[in-house]
Order: C-alpha cells, then sequence, then structure tokens
C-alpha cells in the first residue's frame, strides 16, 4: 500500500483503496490542542516538525504556505522522533488521519478539506501470488473503505510503565 504514486511503471497493476486527509498532530499541552479544528493563519503562526522526504510536502506547502516557507522546527526521516518531539511540545506535525500515533498525541483536523492523499495497493503484473498476497489483495479489494473505523494510537510503554514493570 503506497500514498501519492505520481508515474506508476506499466508492470504494476494499481487499485485505489480510499482518499485520507491530513490531521494536525500535537500534544495536549499544546496552545492549539483544545480547538475543534485548525485554520491555515493557525499553522502559519506555528513551528512544524518536518518529514524529511514526505511525498506530500510539495502540496502541503502549496495550500497552506503560498508565498512563504513555513517555520519548521526540526526535521527527522523517522516518524517515531518526530512524533517524540512533538510530545515534547517542540512543535506539530502534519500527518495522514490513519496513521499511527503515540497515545500521548492528539490530532486534530484542519479546516476544510485542502490536502489529502490517496492510499493505492500495488501489485507487480505477471506473477503468481503467493497465497497470503493473494488473500491479501482479496480482501483489500473486497473491503468497504468509506466505513470510518475507529482510530487506534500505536502501541507504546510509558517511562513509568517501563520503570515499574516486573523484571
Amino acid at each position: 500500500m503506497v500514498g501519492d504514486v505520481q508515474e506508476m511503471p506499466a508492470r504494476i497493476d494499481d487499485w485505489s483503496l480510499f482518499e485520507e486527509r491530513y490531521v494536525v498532530v500535537l500534544a495536549p499541552t499544546h496552545q492549539l490542542a483544545n480547538r475543534p479544528s485548525i485554520g491555515i493563519d493557525d499553522l502559519r503562526d506555528t513551528v512544524l516538525l518536518d518529514r524529511a522526504g514526505c511525498e506530500v510536502a510539495p502540496k502541503i506547502q502549496q495550500s497552506y504556505f503560498p508565498e512563504e516557507a513555513p517555520r519548521f522546527g526540526h526535521c527527522s526521516g523517522h516518524e517515531l522522533h518526530l512524533q517524540h518531539m512533538a510530545s515534547a511540545g517542540f512543535g506539530v506535525i502534519l500527518a495522514p488521519e490513519h496513521m499511527p500515533h503515540l497515545p500521548t498525541l492528539k490530532t486534530i483536523p484542519l479546516e476544510g478539506y485542502p490536502v489529502a492523499r490517496e492510499v493505492r495497493l500495488l501489485v507487480v503484473q505477471g506473477r503468481r501470488y503467493s497465497p497470503a498476497l493473494d488473500a491479501f489483495v482479496k480482501v483489500a479489494r473486497l473491503r468497504d473503505w468509506s466505513i470510518e473505523v475507529p482510530h487506534q494510537s500505536m502501541p507504546h510503554a510509558t517511562l513509568a510503565e517501563v520503570a515499574n514493570a516486573p523484571a
């Protein structure tokens, strides 16, 4: 499964599964955390945590920051690093709404629906699928992706849980 893909190689079968919007991921103590949604003006005044190599970053920049670059606090290629920084209050992350996140973080929708990505299933053509892959492709293609599934946070032990765990 992949997000936005610009050019699909000829030997790849692909199926569009669903489209998901981007949300703001932030600490519950952040100044924007108690809002029902976050507007573009609020994002312009907020420090963003940058995901290195993000394929949707140009789309976000065009939609939210056409005149001036956003205020980036930190950049990382590791999602968990960014989430820990957001949890510590160093900034906010723009992330797909179904991306797992630490239980210490909160998600808030963006006002409107300006940035989204299409999630697709890709499989190489002309090859026999293993039984597991064949079952996965069938289930993924038959599932009604429009049904809303409750979001679950990424399993993560807190420092207190680790310290108090039996040896």
